[in-house]
């Protein structure tokens, strides 16, 4: 490590101030330069004295480094002088002037160093100024010099182009490789008053592209003052996982007679400074245009001593174009890749495109692509016997900086893959490498992938083909992974692995498990490689199908991929359909043709004959009889299927006719609030499963779009005087507006002026706003993750500098949990969560008033809720407490069971089930039945509710729709601190009868011991009050006592799911309300009889109250808990319960990759018998 580097580890670095500033004070005459005005870099041959006396002027006040005067000493830039042939000589001068200053103020204690200045020069290779080959040879000479002139850093700075940036980058390691050293390197970008690079570059695609180097600091410079560099320098902070270096200008220059002034005061920069690294962490400060000595002097002194923040930055795989930032990891899965530019698929339109280079067309299939909510662009050019090269060149000169999308660069020629990343401003991913030929073809790309910054995605493919097994790919997989970052340096996260995804539809016996071969193979690769991410070409699998079968099984296997782990999916997203668009039925067809599941027959014999008898076409769907429907179940058949239109024939409807019909029912803000926010709700409630992904999502919002437009003249408006003002804003990095513009609508449709600042709002635009505004409230909106993130910065921003705004968050992200715990306890004034726009609405009117409503509104505001506090005492205690709570005792016995191990019921009389329903929870959480008075409900309950409840228990009790069954266990357990300690139950085996002499009761004298432990829950306890925690209710091991613990699982089957999502689809929404609803509290109603039946078996039973509705307010010994609720609430180990009770072969349920169980009318539990167990919250 050099002197350099490791001073930066120590401590904060401080770089000099202004060369170009600085020279103007010294006031050089016309002849110091040469006749070559404005060329500064000629200065350190005609005035070095003057140049030298700025190095020196720094040192003075106890700068670390100065920057040599270089800053446009290419060629590049040199050439404009017809100085061209002086890059080596001015260079090395300006090096060695500054090492020659460095020396004299260098002491043991104090070493001071010299950055080698290179500058972006004139040029814009993104926009055709200038070949990157070109350029990247100015910067290797200009390199070169600044290393023999003995430099401690190479410094590439002001760079207002990703992709000069990376020719500069390129140059700079051409000239360490050629001069046998390695220096540290830094690379700064300059960000606008706007926040991004001059060509519009955010600075998440900037870094990016930049992070893959080996460069040693990325950073900041110039433009913009420290106020305005605030939020980039925090996700910088945040995000890189090089150091960071912030070096701004003394505010925004300001045009006084023509020359630039820059008014930002020494104690001001020195402020933000010391800001930027007690915060953020940054480790290398200084300053750029118009900052002086004194303003350096201010900055040592403020920054001298201070820790800077801790950093523990990891990291991630991204993609970026020469605009914004793409996470491979991102969520909901998969990203999605568009298949449809390339020129090897059967799809001749854009073949055709590329032959007749109608790049202009191209450019608008790839704009309408990205709108059409495809993450990236795969791009492929190959024709045989054609001029790939050339094509590839000329359509990415045409879209890489017209296009918001990454790209893959889809090629199997290296020299096509290098010309194209040369063209490529952010960082591209190359498509791919594979060991077909061995190493011949990855010796010549794997170094490209480092040269350039790109990513690259490897096939499953050796020497010997595609690998067909799962051992076969994961060991390629591996042999790739340490060829790529052990011999060329690349990081796990550069790698994406595809498992290849082959043809399970055309009956060759290799392929017949092809399916379920690549799916456990992503598993593997994802848990063996964790730092990787994976891609499929999704419609391989289908190859030869009809269109229709062949669509439902490209959308189940890529659910079932993203399931077991996929994180890209190469892929024609408008031909794949939501998975709760597809009949159960055909879903089941399609994944036991996946898995190979031939319980039934050949699965593909019978994916054929199913699609036969439809003839390659949907089912008649239920949808044909949507004229049926209400005219408010239409609407929300058009927002949640993302349809301007409904029906067919001459039963088709507009939506503004439909929303014409309706307003002759409702007011227009009635309308929105009772039937088309339910809309939305529900595709909320399917995106959030995962049943429907971010451009159906997209769709369905744009529907919603047109529909509030067309209601928006409609409303009446109240008088904006009378009511205060809100500033309303998507954040930074997120371009979703639907909720934000229905939040403005209504709003200012009652009387709030509403300042909408639109998307993608930095926290000090926001800011900047509210203030100039005197706004009584902001509001932040997003639909993405990471906005929730960007919601706590510009909270945190507000904090610091003790402003006093009420801030309103809402977004499909957030919670009320993250609202009103993590973001309160960031900020002395109101933070409030809005889960629609009327209750931003309510909020507002609450705070527009001058009386009692607006202070107990905003003391609500400020106040962190109990569960709140409770979570932030629990991250900050450090141990956790292991004592058995001193409220709890021993059990007066402990019950033997009737067997040991596992057995599985499926006799139960569904009208016994159905007594066992809690009518209050059915009618009120699923029916949403909601009255003015206990009255109202009463007589609800018996003239419309009950007999409704009552009709549809007949039809489903004649139907077989329900088929309840359950699988069930007892265990030998203890308790051992906080975890319950399971057992196998000896030799007696699954389901014998624990009665018999093998294993005698459990807990009396004498009884067998258990052979081992099986596994362990851990359960969390409550850090006040009884300390409880579910491991209290078992005899300890220290006890020598041996305990029993239950587990169940109901289900009521499959079939529900299936004929409520028929319902569903065909619009028949009430109908749907209720049989839902009736199922999941069924599902409820057999885990309460089962409880029973259970409780009967332990011999416990005598407990129990008399009355049904009692059992619901657990007046019986023991306690039930399921996973996810407050005592219990870890979903992961829902792992370990289907480990022992096997209920996938046993009862037909299956568990998602978020840990729930399907079908969804299913629930699970642990059962206890203790009588101290009842439910308590953690």
């Amino acid at each position: 490590m050099t002197d350099f580097l490791q001073t930066v580890n120590e401590r904060v670095v401080i770089y000099d101030g202004a060369m170009g500033t600085n020279i103007q004070v010294r006031n050089p005459s016309v002849d110091d330069f040469w006749g070559k005005e404005g060329c500064n870099e000629l200065l350190v041959l005609s005035r070095p004295d003057i140049i030298k006396d700025i190095h020196a002027s720094f040192f003075q006040v106890g700068c670390d480094v100065v920057e040599t005067n270089t800053f446009g000493a290419t060629r590049v830039v040199l050439a404009e002088y017809d100085l061209q042939d002086k890059v080596a000589e001015l260079n090395l001068v300006a090096a060695r002037l500054a090492r020659e200053v460095a020396q004299q103020y260098s002491s043991k204690d104090k070493l001071r160093f010299v950055a080698g200045s290179i500058g972006p020069t004139t040029k814009l290779p993104s926009l055709g100024h200038i070949t990157f080959d070109a350029m990247a040879a100015g910067y290797e000479e200009q390199a070169a010099a600044l290393i023999e002139g003995g430099v401690d850093v190479l410094l590439i700075e002001t760079s207002q182009d990703l992709l000069q940036a990376k020719a500069a980058l390129a140059g700079v390691f051409d000239a360490m490789r050629n001069a046998g050293k390695r220096l540290p390197v830094t690379v700064q970008v300059t960000l606008e008053a706007t926040g991004t690079m001059l060509l519009g570059t955010e600075i998440g695609a900037a870094l990016t592209a930049l992070e893959p180097y080996d460069v040693d600091i990325i950073g900041l410079n110039c433009a913009t003052g420290p106020v305005e560099m605030n939020d980039a320098v925090r996700f910088l902070g945040a995000n890189s996982t090089k150091h960071v270096s912030v070096l701004p200008n003394a505010g925004l220059p300001q045009n006084e007679g023509g020359r630039a002034v820059y008014k930002l005061k020494p104690e001001e920069l020195a402020s933000y400074h010391k800001h930027f690294v007690a915060d953020y962490g940054v480790r290398v400060v200084g300053g750029c245009c118009g900052t002086s000595p004194e303003h350096l002097k201010a900055v040592v002194e403020a920054v001298s001593g201070v820790e800077p923040a801790k950093r523990d930055v990891k990291r991630v795989g991204a993609a970026s174009s020469a605009y914004s930032s793409v996470p491979l990891d991102l969520e909901p899965k998969p990203l999605i890749v568009a298949e449809e530019m390339n020129t090897t698929t059967r799809v001749e339109h854009f073949r055709n495109l590329v032959r007749a280079k109608k790049n202009d067309e191209i450019l608008a299939l790839a704009k309408r692509l990205v709108n059409n909510g495809s993450h990236m662009l795969d791009l492929c050019c190959a024709i045989v016997g054609e001029d790939e090269k050339g094509y590839m060149t000329s359509i990415l000169e045409k879209i890489a900086t017209r296009v918001p999308a990454p790209i893959l660069v889809d090629s199997t020629e290296a020299d096509v893959v290098e010309e194209a990343l040369k063209r490529i401003p952010g960082r591209a991913i190359i498509n791919s490498i594979n060991l077909e030929d061995g190493e011949k073809r990855t010796s010549k790309v794997l170094p490209m992938a480092k040269r350039y910054g790109a990513a690259v995605i490897a096939l499953t493919i050796d020497e010997e083909g595609m690998a067909l097994t799962v051992d076969k790919k994961v060991a390629i997989a591996h042999r790739i992974f340490d060829l790529a970052t052990r011999k060329y340096g690349l990081d796990g996260t550069d790698l994406i692995f595809d498992a290849l995804t082959l043809p399970i539809s055309t009956g060759q016996e290799e392929y017949r498990t092809a399916g379920m071969e690549t799916l456990k193979a992503v598993e593997r690769i994802k848990k063996e490689l964790p730092t990787v991410k994976t891609i499929l070409g999704v419609s391989n699998i289908s190859f030869g199908l009809d269109a229709y079968p062949r669509r439902v099984l490209n959308s189940v296997f890529m659910h079932e991929a993203v399931d077991h782990g996929l994180d890209m999916a190469i892929v024609n997203y408008t031909k794949i359909y939501p998975l709760y668009k597809i009949p159960q039925q055909e879903v089941e067809f399609a994944r036991k043709l996946i898995y190979r599941d031939a319980s039934a027959g050949d699965p593909l014999q019978n994916y054929m004959a199913h699609f036969a008898g439809l003839k390659g076409k949907p089912a008649a769907s239920t949808t044909a009889h949507v004229d049926t429907l209400s005219v408010e179940d239409k609407l929300k058949f058009a927002i949640i299927n993302g349809e301007k239109s409904v029906g067919a024939g001459a039963n088709k409807k507009s939506l503004e006719a439909l929303l014409e019909e309706a307003l002759a029912s409702y007011s227009p803000l009635e309308l929105i609030n009772t039937v088309l926010l339910d809309g939305m709700k529900t595709v909320g409630d399917l995106f959030g499963a995962r049943k429907m992904q971010l451009p159906s999502v997209l769709d369905s919002a744009g529907v919603m779009k047109q529909a509030v437009a067309y209601l928006e003249p409609k409303m009446e408006k109240k008088a904006a005087s009378q009511k205060g003002t809100i500033v309303l804003a998507t954040v930074k990095g997120d371009v979703h507006d639907i909720g934000k513009n229905l939040v403005d609508i209504i709003l200012s449709n009652n009387g709030f002026k509403v300042i909408n600042l639109g998307i993608k709002q930095p926290g000090d635009a926001i800011i900047r706003a509210a203030q100039e505004h005197e706004a009584d409230a902001i509001g932040l909106s997003g639909l993405l993750v990471k906005s929730t993130l960007e919601m706590k910065y510009v909270i945190q921003d507000l904090e610091r500098q003790k402003l006093e705004f009420p801030v309103i968050c809402g977004g499909a992200a957030l919670t009320r949990k993250y609202v009103e715990d993590d973001l309160r306890r960031e900020y002395a004034n109101a933070v409030f969560y809005a889960d629609d726009a009327f209750a931003g609405l309510h909020i507002m009117e609450d705070l527009a008033t001058e009386n009692s409503a607006r202070e107990a509104r905003l003391r609500e505001g400020r106040t962190v809720k109990d569960y709140a506090k409770a979570a932030a005492v629990d991250e900050e205690t450090g141990p956790v407490f292991a004592e058995r709570s001193p409220v709890v005792g021993d059990a007066p016995n402990i019950p033997a069971p009737a067997f040991w191990g596992v057995r599985v019921r499926t006799d139960y009389d569904l009208r016994e089930v159905f007594r066992y329903i809690n009518e209050t929870a059915l009618f009120k959480n699923q029916w949403q039945l909601k009255t003015a008075s206990q009255a109202d409900y009463v007589r609800l309950v018996e003239e419309k509710f009950r007999p409704i409840l009552r009709g549809l228990e007949d039809e489903v009790a004649g139907s077989g729709l329900f088929e309840p069954k359950a699988v069930y266990a007892y265990f030998p357990a203890q308790s051992d601190g906080n975890d319950v300690v399971v057992y196998e139950p000896g030799p007696c085996g699954p389901g014998t009868p624990a009665r018999e002499p093998s294993l005698r009761s459990a807990g009396q004298p004498g009884a067998a011991v258990p052979t081992r432990e099986l596994l362990r829950f851990t359960f969390p306890r409550q850090k006040e009050g009884r300390r409880l925690c579910i491991s209290d209710f078992f005899a300890p091991k220290a006890s020598g006592k041996m305990d029993v613990i239950g587990l169940s699982l109901v289900t009521i089957g499959p079939k529900a799911t299936i004929e409520t999502q028929r319902l569903f689809e065909g619009g028949e929404y009430t109908k749907y309300l209720y049989l839902h609803g009736l199922s999941v509290e069924t599902a409820e109603a057999l885990a309460e009889l089962h409880h029973k039946k259970m409780r009967e078996e332990l011999g416990i039973a005598g407990e129990d109250a008399p009355e049904i509705r009692d059992l619901f307010h657990q007046k019986y010994r023991g306690s039930r808990y399921s996973f996810g609720y407050p005592s219990c609430p870890n979903l992961e180990d829902q792992t370990k319960l289907f480990a022992l009770l096997r209920p996938e072969e046993n009862i037909g349920v299956r568990l998602t990759s978020a840990f729930l169980l399907e079908p969804e009318q299913s629930t699970s539990a642990i059962v206890v018998h203790h009588p101290g167990a009842k439910y308590f919250v953690v």
